[in-house]
């Protein structure tokens, strides 16, 4: 069996993806960088909303996968509230500045969230031997990894996720994510042998900004275009995955 994944990007695409028939759902902020961790208002409207297995993306800023202790303390107080708040599990990851895990916050923020699910993130696409660090991930007890393999989009990264499908899907779910749509989401499935894929399908929210931002910035080159994950495209991308 096929299970998508959908990358929320906040509150309303929970609820679309529940609504559509979504398996699960990622929970983030600020897809345009890469995700963070949402607000504590955001989770906890979700947590008393959501119906479908949710987990939540650790992530305290944009940038490198590489933490201070300031920037892990932050982590593992998430981390606490997201259990308090009931969900299935957090989505982490982190490397020492070699590129290599960083097992010692790895194993902290696990610590933080103990009895929780944990996927790792797409930090392992930045690993020097990712198939190395997967055998590590497999020994801390992760259940899920979210990979492009190795390159910003899953499907010119189908041959790495192949290997890790091949070397590790009967240990630890491999999640194909990186630009998965619903034009390539077979292809990528079809030829890595992965069960499990990860897309946010997001489309843009027709709203005022539109008027009083024609060319969708502010003044200083800011972003004002609001996405969501679109109920229709999540229907067919169902329909399609199960129906292949």
């Amino acid at each position: 069996m096929i299970r998508i994944e959908i990358c929320t990007n906040g509150y309303q695409s929970v609820i679309n993806a529940q609504e559509n028939g979504a398996d699960c759902a990622e929970l983030c902020e600020s897809l345009e960088v890469g995700g963070v961790t949402p607000s504590y208002g955001t989770l906890k409207k979700v947590a008393a909303d959501m119906r479908i297995p949710v987990r939540v993306l650790i992530r305290p800023r944009s940038g490198n996968y590489i933490y201070n202790e300031a920037e892990l303390e932050m982590m593992c107080i998430d981390i606490k509230l997201i259990k308090e708040l009931g969900y299935e599990g957090v989505v982490i990851g982190a490397l020492n500045e070699n590129g290599d895990l960083d097992v010692p916050k790895i194993k902290a923020m696990m610590k933080a969230g103990e009895g929780m699910k944990f996927t790792f993130h797409r930090a392992i696409d930045a690993c020097n031997n990712p198939l190395d660090a997967l055998k590590t991930l497999v020994e801390l007890g992760f259940d899920k990894v979210l990979t492009s393999g190795c390159k910003p989009k899953a499907v010119d990264g189908i041959e790495m996720i192949r290997k890790m499908q091949e070397q590790f899907g009967d240990k630890i779910k491999i999640m194909a994510g990186g630009g998965v749509n619903i034009n390539n989401v077979m292809t990528i499935i079809n030829e890595t042998g992965v069960s499990n894929c990860h897309a946010s399908l997001t489309v843009e929210v027709d709203d005022y900004n539109k008027k009083l931002y024609p060319e969708k910035v502010d003044n200083t080159g800011a972003s004002m275009v609001w996405k969501v994950s679109s109920p229709s495209i999540i229907k067919e991308m169902l329909n399609l995955v199960n129906n292949s």
